[in-house]
């Protein structure tokens, strides 16, 4: 029984381990390719409108339902 729980607790230690360094590798991926795309990629693009024109993006107003207003304090 002592085997299978030296076996187990290396299995969930390279695991561990292993999941920790693809976690590190994605992120530097992420970094690497949202530092290739520049500070382009950071702009919206823009709507365009059925007749072809840009139109200026729309904010809409939080949807309260009737009955959960919060109270001012």
């Amino acid at each position: 029984m002592q085997q299978f729980i030296d076996l187990l607790s290396k299995v969930i230690f390279f695991t561990i381990i292993a999941t920790i360094v693809l976690a590190v590798v994605t992120y530097a991926a992420y970094k690497v390719r949202s530092a290739r795309r520049g500070p382009a990629s950071v702009r919206p693009a823009p709507i365009v409108g059925d007749d072809g024109s840009f139109l200026e993006p729309v904010l809409f107003e939080k949807y309260i339902p009737k009955g959960r207003e919060t109270r001012e304090e």
